[in-house]
């Protein structure tokens, strides 16, 4: 009888732990499956993958930052300004592809609200192979059943890592989402810093030039994707950026063979994407004072944070804009400065 007595009452122990833990994740929400933070709190950072799609669902914004890494060191902050909108939320996913990004876009593009969507449209997006990329936001948290969503109420690391988090972010930026993954603070920057990451993986030597339509599969799948977002909302705004990469980028490009298709891909994305009335479009890796100084580094690819308000500044004032009538003689420029650039000065 004792025995029956003892497993009665640990299940009943269980039971009622479990109800608890899921009480307070229901109500706490660190990453806004349910509702918006409550109490005064805000979407602090937690992580990106899990905590997104909720915000995308469930908080209100007329501007949606999206894009990777080259993102995170936006402000949320500097595009309310009343001309991209009066509320920004940025959704940042490092090393996200498309298919990452439709998940968010499938929630804020239903957003009455919504006005501006500033998208970075980075290289890798194109010219890596769609069939080998994965989804990385757990299904869980987008889909509409809410039988799994024990998942998440009974998360180990939701609760034990995330939530305790999500408490001290929110005392550390009160309730300001500002800050939210930016890693400026995090690393080092400059020519030394730059070089150690690249020359890691630097081709030693040349490879054979790849074909110009090699990508052009690549380009096809993304604009079906992509262009139904511009297609639904007419009403809303959308400026997509290239991010500028260091010159060590095409010095990579170049050293691969894959120059002149990946300029190609470029022509053959942005000729489409100008095809539409609120689109507009801006490159930034052309910007030589930039790409060509790499104390603007912290490896070859990812800048400082003054770099996100430049372009912030740029996109707000319509400079560095490209349109239907030079978009194909920026990219010709892009092409035969990189193809002819002195990279070996830099190794120097």
């Amino acid at each position: 009888m004792e025995s029956k007595s003892f497993v009665k009452k640990t299940i009943a122990y269980t039971v009622a732990i479990l109800i608890i833990i899921a009480v307070i994740m229901v109500i706490i929400d660190p990453f806004s499956h349910f509702h918006m933070p409550l109490f005064g709190m805000g979407p602090v950072a937690t992580d990106e993958r899990t905590a997104l799609i909720g915000i995308a669902k469930n908080d209100t914004y007329e501007t949606a930052l999206i894009g990777s890494s080259m993102s995170e060191n936006f402000v949320d902050s500097w595009f309310e300004d009343g001309y991209f909108g009066k509320s920004a939320v940025k959704f940042c996913l490092q090393g996200a592809h498309f298919d990452d990004y439709e998940i968010i876009l499938d929630e804020v593009i239903k957003h009455p609200e919504l006005k501006t969507v500033v998208f970075g449209l980075d290289n890798y997006i194109l010219t890596d192979d769609p069939s080998e990329q994965e989804i990385t936001i757990p299904e869980y948290l987008y889909n509409d059943s809410v039988f799994d969503d024990s998942h998440y109420v009974w998360n180990k690391s939701a609760f034990t890592e995330f939530l305790p988090m999500f408490l001290i972010n929110n005392i550390k930026e009160h309730g300001s989402d500002d800050n939210a993954y930016v890693w400026e603070h995090l690393f080092p920057y400059g020519k030394a810093a730059a070089l150690a990451s690249y020359t890691a993986f630097r081709p030693e030597y040349p490879k054979d030039r790849e074909p110009y339509d090699t990508y052009f599969e690549n380009a096809d799948l993304f604009l079906s994707k992509f262009t139904k977002y511009i297609e639904a909302r007419p009403d809303v705004k959308f400026y997509v950026y290239a991010p500028p990469y260091s010159i060590l980028f095409w010095d990579y490009s170049v050293l691969n063979g894959r120059l002149e298709a990946e300029i190609c891909l470029l022509e053959r994305v942005y000729s489409k994407l100008l095809e539409y009335d609120n689109v507009e479009l801006y490159y930034f890796q052309d910007d030589m004072d930039i790409i060509t100084n790499l104390d603007n580094y912290r490896d070859y690819s990812h800048y400082k944070q003054a770099i996100n308000y430049y372009m912030y500044t740029r996109m707000r004032d319509g400079k560095k804009r490209i349109t239907k009538d030079d978009y194909y003689d920026v990219l010709i420029g892009v092409f035969e400065m990189a193809s002819s650039y002195d990279y070996d000065s830099i190794f120097k």
